[in-house]
């Protein structure tokens, strides 16, 4: 059983004006609990990506989605969104006219950093958790608040990624 000594939930409605929301909520989070800049830039990704996923995917059967950032047992970092909708997505292998390349962008940045990622049935509103676990190394230089490249993306950006 793993200890969860750092938790914090953010819910966010499933409309691409509340993307930059959970990228600045990304940053904000994970530089109070002082991760590295690698690690906040790879998180803001994955979460960019996948509340994107949410708003353009999922939005007809879930208003909103919840957006969960852990650390467990001081070893890795777990990141999770969960919507309403039933759907289990799945990575495309190649872009189409309407994207597809977000869960191809997520799994490339977990694999590059060694982390895991899964898809797992949340009973209670019969939609699903995306789940993504990355491990944790010491930072060398922890920056301030809001100095990530992430946080330069959704200041410079406030259409979703």
């Amino acid at each position: 059983m793993s200890s969860t000594a750092m938790h914090h939930d953010l819910q966010v409605i499933s409309t691409a004006e509340h993307v930059p929301l959970a990228r600045r909520e990304t940053v904000k989070v994970l530089a109070r609990w002082g991760m590295s800049e690698q690690v906040v830039d790879t998180a803001c990704l994955i979460i960019s990506e996948l509340v994107t996923n949410v708003v353009q995917h999922a939005a007809v059967l879930s208003p909103t989605a919840t957006v969960s950032f852990a650390v467990e047992d001081e070893a890795e970092l777990v990141l999770a969104v969960a919507d309403a909708h039933p759907f289990k997505p799945k990575p495309l292998p190649a872009a189409h006219d309407c994207g597809g390349r977000g869960l191809f962008l997520v799994n490339a940045l977990v694999r590059e950093v060694r982390g895991r990622g899964e898809v797992v049935p949340d009973p209670a509103t019969g939609g699903k958790r995306i789940v993504i676990r990355l491990p944790l190394v010491p930072a060398k230089n922890p920056k301030r608040e809001g100095s990530s490249a992430c946080s330069s993306i959704s200041r410079a950006n406030s259409k979703p990624l």
